[in-house]
């Protein structure tokens, strides 16, 4: 990318443009003539996009540092630092440099006579060419007439091989074998899931050299995250081994997924009884108390709303800030300071997602959602293709969900699929499960390292937003550890990323 960002502005009544190297490769629609410049951001995208608008000038560019004064880096706010600790996705358009924001998905941008204006609309999906499996087979094909599939044995992995044997594609299926404890000797365990007709093969992968954070250098702008970083690395990784590109089903199960309210729930409401957790003893005494609770969104403790105005927001002055409105749970190393911070950013943050998820169509709020959340750098998604959007936003939530012998069954369109094909064991962990162990294992192998490097100096300790004692402590206890791996983990990268600047 370009040293400087790219620079649009009126003189007079002529437009002065430059563009950014490698722009036509930023996922930005430019229409520009003589007198004006508009930029769309069309679709998700995982490369980000900066500006900065200011009276009658537009500076933008895929390249954050382009934005910094000579000399200058990026100071995260301690709240964005304890948010990234937490786990939680920073607002779509926010970045650490004051002026400057990233281009979100729905985002255009106008230079023209009458200054610089910047309108948000939502992601415009194609209509539905076929179904779900169509969709989806199609973006296969595109990936080449070889290609390699990231194959976990869960069930959006299990979609795609099924669809990939369907059409007669010569697709690789590769699983990532990381010798994790638990689950015996490498080359001894039986492949993951099965695909009739299909083979898989094991990919031996060193889990504690992706997972290690000596490889954050400090010379980053941004805070490298595990959450993003690690996936990144498993992808280059598999796709070295087949020397292929890399297929991963990656957000494919969130494009398809419902909620129990709104899906069918037979006359009356009668399916509610059986399902989990409306027949616990005690838990709703009443079908018509289920049907309010799932009505209204909202999770309280029967017999003790809120008819007064003094529920869980209130609050009284001088009073502590009210619990978090997400349910959010705050780590147990925070500082009284650093517990002020974070419950400011989160909030924040939670206010501007909500808008952004608003004004979308509920899949295309869902994908980006989880692009915030997860790394997926390097491998094809055919959940970002607007094709596979349109169609999965086509489905009804009967088609997506049901209430059946007692439990709900969530992913429909996925699961049928793959039941057809005599696809059976899936993994049933969730997508960053393997995550999270892996930070489990890893720590518990470098903890004496670790324990040793913040004693003597722990970055977020110096700034005053940690207990580094408490950290330490978790540490230790192998309870604690394995319950809190993955902030754990992120912790140790950001310290190493303050430390090493």
């Amino acid at each position: 990318m370009s040293a400087v960002p790219a620079v649009a502005e009126m003189t007079g009544a002529v437009l002065r443009c430059t563009e950014p190297d490698g722009a036509s490769a930023l996922g930005v629609l430019t229409d520009r003539t003589d007198h004006s410049l508009e930029l769309r951001r069309p679709r998700p995208d995982v490369r980000p996009v900066y500006f900065r608008a200011r009276p009658g000038r537009l500076e933008w560019g895929g390249d954050l540092a382009a934005f910094l004064p000579p000399g200058g880096r990026v100071e995260p706010e301690p709240g964005a630092l304890l948010a990234m600790l937490h786990g939680q996705a920073s607002p779509p358009d926010g970045t650490p440099l004051s002026g400057v924001r990233r281009m979100t998905a729905g985002t255009r941008i106008r230079v023209d006579a009458r200054g610089v204006t910047v309108t948000r609309e939502r992601v415009a999906l194609p209509a539905a060419d076929g179904d779900l499996s169509h969709a989806v087979t199609r973006v296969l094909a595109s990936a080449g007439d070889e290609y390699g599939l990231a194959y976990s044995g869960g069930l959006a992995s299990a979609y795609l091989a099924v669809l990939a044997a369907a059409a007669g594609h010569r697709a690789h299926l590769v699983h990532a074998d990381f010798g994790l404890p638990g689950f015996g000797p490498r080359g001894t365990r039986p492949p993951e899931a099965p695909v009739p007709g299909v083979e898989s093969r094991r990919v031996a992968l060193d889990l504690h050299e992706l997972l290690d954070h000596h490889t954050v250098s400090g010379a980053e702008h941004l805070p490298p995250l595990p959450d993003f970083e690690v996936p990144a690395r498993l992808y280059a990784a598999l796709a070295a081994d087949t020397g292929l590109p890399l297929v991963s089903g990656a957000l494919l199960e969130s494009l398809v997924s419902v909620k129990l309210p709104d899906v069918p729930r037979g006359t009356k409401a009668w399916r509610l009884l059986g399902c989990e957790p409306f027949h616990i003893s005690g838990t709703l005494s009443t079908l018509a108390e289920a049907r309010e609770l799932l009505d209204n969104r909202v999770v309280y403790t029967p017999g003790r709303r809120d008819t007064a105005g003094s529920g869980p927001d209130a609050q009284q002055l001088g009073a502590p800030p009210p619990p978090s409105p997400t349910g959010g749970t705050k780590l147990p190393w925070l500082t009284d300071e650093g517990r002020q911070a974070y419950e400011t950013a989160h909030r924040g943050a939670m206010a501007v997602w909500q808008d952004q998820l608003d004004a979308e169509e509920p899949v295309v709020g869902r994908l980006v959602g989880g692009l915030a959340e997860q790394g997926v750098a390097g491998a094809v998604l055919p959940a970002m293709d607007l094709g596979v959007l349109a169609a999965a936003a086509a489905l009804p939530p009967h088609k997506l969900g049901r209430i059946r012998r007692g439990a709900f069954e969530n992913h429909l369109p996925l699961r049928r699929a793959v039941e057809r094909a005599g696809v059976t064991d899936l993994r049933a962990a969730s997508p960053g499960h393997w995550l999270r162990l892996g930070a489990a294992a890893h720590l518990h192998r470098e903890r004496k390292k670790i324990t040793s490097e913040l004693e003597r100096e722990c970055a977020l300790g110096d700034l005053g937003l940690l207990e580094p004692r408490l950290i330490v402590a978790s540490l230790r206890d192998g309870r604690s550890l394995a319950t809190q791996a993955l902030p754990l983990l992120r912790l140790v990268w950001l310290d190493r990323w303050l430390r090493e600047r």
